[in-house]
């Protein structure tokens, strides 16, 4: 079976790819001096902070399997899926890390693996995560297969050429449907540049900043004076004001503002992560442009425009995958997300209750109270009524 990588479209953007999934910017003879791999842009603290972020969210989400019956969707907690993606993928992973781990890869490769595991009578369902430098994807005679060759003898249990359901294959920004692109290449000048302005700073501020001030005089000191006023300069210590002799006169100077124009634009490479990523900036500790009221509006966007459509990708790929006919949905919970505050969630519960429908039980469930014995029946408004039907009760 011919297996291979696709590579095309990041060598046309002049991307240099390595082994292991290094590579370095060359897009339009562009050196910053540091060469970009998804671990390297790890180190870029705004970028770590957003995939962290993203992770950790995706991660702490409730996750529910709903069964299609003559009633309607109803939650299946004994499902091996369930069981699964909410309890435990796999024997050494619990379900937080593995979630974290995939969004993760994601995230910072554009491509997220897990082999799916069964036994005999399919009553069990492991999900084993796989770095993605250790799977190659292959399109033979109309469909997709997958190569896994880990190098770790430990898990040599997952090596070997696998059909497509036997992949979850969580891809991000794909541009043929087969992967995803590597966000980290197609943005790799502006990582890039973000790095080499981190290391510029920390090399400036490691060799004391800028000179602060300068001492100049009309003729030159010789060898022994030169040296006997350097020690008094420097005996009057950090801080310390020495006295000048010789007619030496001290000049104050202020930061270069090269140098502060390139502190200052570290707040673009925050942003440049921000769009990257799909997040709001004040998320990534930029307030420069948030107000109380915008950064919670922001919130709420961030949710329904970043997390939403993660979690679709997830929940399509799991449904496809994972059941072997139509008649079952997983759904990634985002409610706790958006309840808003004391009073909004108040509002919105006592609305529905007194509306009919929703229960007292399912508002205490929403917020993580335990269920009470007669709260589970719907409340029917007294002055409303079904159009053509008469409340006999009341008659």
């Amino acid at each position: 079976m011919a297996l291979f990588k696709r590579r095309r479209a990041a060598e046309k953007r002049g991307i240099i790819i390595g082994t292991e999934g290094s590579y370095m910017s060359s897009a339009a003879g562009i050196d910053f001096g540091v060469n970009v791999t998804s671990d390297a842009a790890l180190k870029m603290t705004a970028y770590l902070a957003g995939v962290r972020l993203i992770s950790e969210n995706i991660a702490s989400l409730p996750k529910k399997v709903l069964r299609y019956t003559d009633s309607g969707l109803l939650p299946d907690d004994k499902s091996p899926v369930y069981r699964a993606i909410n309890i435990r993928p796999n024997a050494y992973t619990n379900h937080f890390d593995f979630w974290f781990t995939i969004m993760a890869w994601f995230l910072n490769r554009g491509n997220a693996y897990a082999w799916i595991q069964y036994d005999y009578d399919h009553n069990r369902i492991e999900l084993h995560q796989v770095h993605p430098d250790y799977v190659t994807v292959s399109i033979v005679n109309g469909h997709k297969w997958y190569k896994i060759q880990h190098p770790d003898s430990d898990f040599a249990f997952l090596n070997g050429e696998w059909p497509d359901y036997r992949m979850l294959h969580f891809m991000q920004f794909t541009l043929d449907g087969i992967v995803g692109i590597n966000p980290v290449i197609y943005n790799a000048i502006a990582l890039n540049k973000g790095l080499a302005l981190e290391k510029y700073i920390a090399n400036y501020f490691a060799k004391g900043g800028d000179k602060r001030a300068v001492m100049e005089m009309e003729n030159s000191l010789g060898d022994d004076v030169y040296a006997k006023f350097v020690k008094r300069v420097q005996s009057a210590g950090t801080g310390g004001v020495p006295l000048l002799e010789y007619g030496v006169k001290y000049k104050q100077l202020g930061v270069d503002p090269v140098t502060a124009a390139l502190i200052d634009s570290e707040i673009f490479s925050i942003d440049d992560v921000a769009r990257m990523l799909n997040i709001p900036p004040h998320m990534l500790a930029e307030m420069s442009h948030s107000t109380f009221s915008n950064i919670e509006h922001q919130t709420i966007q961030f949710v329904q425009y970043t997390l939403r459509p993660i979690v679709k990708r997830l929940e399509v790929e799991l449904e496809t995958k994972l059941f072997s006919r139509s008649d079952a949905d997983v759904k990634f919970i985002l409610d706790g997300l958006l309840r808003g505050d004391t009073a909004a969630r108040t509002a919105y519960y006592h609305q529905a209750v007194l509306d009919g429908w929703l229960t007292r039980n399912e508002a205490r469930e929403m917020e993580g109270f335990e269920k009470k014995e007669g709260l589970d029946t719907f409340l029917y408004p007294q002055n409303e009524g079904m159009v053509g039907e008469e409340n006999n009760d009341n008659i």
